[in-house]
């Protein structure tokens, strides 16, 4: 709230579309093979766990040379002003490692490492912003955010790695990369990427639109708007998801069908609960720190706001059903409902954000995530009396 009193629209409008870039990159250079480790890891036959996250760290480094010199061309075409260029690279890297760290927490069980790396990572550095902001006139502006985001994603890896320092490392010192495994990784996550890629996309794509048409300014108020939005999705997967699923996968592929059941259970309602409750809370919650903030943009759309809360809604709702797919390794039924959805929001962009702006944006990721909830919904169904993992695709 502190940036979008101190810092012009146009400022965080910037900074809107260069996290978001951001966010879409990560999936770039990650290309979703944290999925492929996850079930190596929770396979009841994984016995080299530390193989695997050092086999799949150095193909990242690989990913790097590829990818990055390709996102030069963001600066080329101005998407974001080249000044930003080299904090963006070193946010982007940051972000990748504290992420696919974040992943590794989450997979060995270990939620509350993994919530507190993210709590440094997501939020910690915004107090330190804030602090300065106060402190000087001299720092309301952009770079001052950026540079307290890259100190709390910095300290967010470096904590990952003192946490991780305590794993069987010695098992690896004379074992060769596994370049098979890797390979078959890449050739397994690959289709997961595309439909993960398409799934950010359909996310995203309403503030490139937004950018486009309407500008820098309004694109900074949808901003704010997303980053409320989200914290809908936050709460789900750092109090429930994150804790849960783990267990989840490794029931299903254990065969312990019953304690499989109770698990999504108790996944379903604290999904559902979560998701109503933080829902009104946002919802109300709008008036008075519209009001805190004092400028006009951020209360003269907040149609569009509502409307987003029910899109990210819809986005925590439909990991409900992608779960029950993912651990029957429906990677198609995934991948074909994030193409569709990502076909609604292109089609709903185009047709509404150049007449309606905001709201238009906001009812396209609506739109999106709906189409998302109810074919992976239907994709569930289908599939809910499918067992164990000889059921691959």
């Amino acid at each position: 709230m502190s940036m979008t009193r101190l810092l012009t629209p146009t400022e965080v409008g910037i900074y809107g579309v260069l996290s978001t870039t951001i966010g879409l990159s990560i999936y770039i250079v990650g290309m979703d093979f944290y999925v492929f480790n996850t079930r190596e890891i929770l396979s009841s036959t994984s016995k080299d766990t530390e193989l695997f996250i050092r086999d799949q760290f150095l193909f990242h480094i690989f990913s790097y040379v590829i990818f990055l010199p390709i996102l030069i061309i963001l600066f080329i075409l101005n998407i974001i002003p080249v000044k930003y260029a080299f904090i963006f690279y070193i946010l982007l890297v940051l972000e990748h490692l504290s992420q696919e760290f974040n992943r590794v927490f989450i997979t060995l069980s270990k939620p509350i490492v993994a919530n507190v790396t993210l709590f440094f990572r997501s939020g910690s550095w915004a107090y330190a912003a804030i602090l300065l902001f106060f402190i000087s006139d001299d720092t309301h502006n952009l770079w001052t955010v950026l540079i307290g985001w890259v100190s709390g994603v910095l300290f967010s890896v470096i904590l990952s790695i003192y946490y991780l320092k305590n794993l069987n490392w010695h098992i690896v010192k004379n074992k060769t990369v596994n370049w098979k495994w890797v390979k078959r990784g890449i050739i397994v996550s690959f289709p997961l990427f595309v439909g993960n890629i398409a799934l950010k996309l359909a996310e995203y794509l309403d503030r490139y639109f937004i950018t486009f048409y309407k500008g820098k300014a309004l694109v900074g108020a949808y901003t704010f708007y997303g980053s409320l939005s989200n914290l809908l999705v936050i709460f789900a997967q750092t109090g429930v998801i994150m804790i849960l699923g783990p267990k989840i996968i490794r029931n299903f592929q254990n065969g312990e069908y019953e304690i499989y059941k109770t698990q999504m259970k108790k996944m379903t309602s604290g999904v559902i609960i979560s998701t109503i409750f933080i829902s009104l809370a946002l919802a109300v919650g709008i008036i008075p720190i519209t009001k805190l903030i004092g400028k006009p943009i951020y209360a003269n759309h907040l149609n569009a706001y509502w409307t987003l809360i029910c899109a990210y809604a819809f986005s925590v709702l439909a990991l409900l059903p992608h779960q029950t797919l993912y651990v029957r390794f429906k990677d198609k039924a995934i991948i074909v409902s994030s193409l569709l959805a990502l076909g609604v929001s292109l089609l709903l962009n185009i047709l509404l954000v150049p007449k309606f702006g905001l709201i238009g944006g906001a009812a396209s990721t609506c739109g999106a995530f709906f189409t998302l909830f109810i074919l992976k919904l239907l994709f569930a169904i289908k599939y809910k009396d499918i067992r164990g993992t000889v059921e691959k695709n």
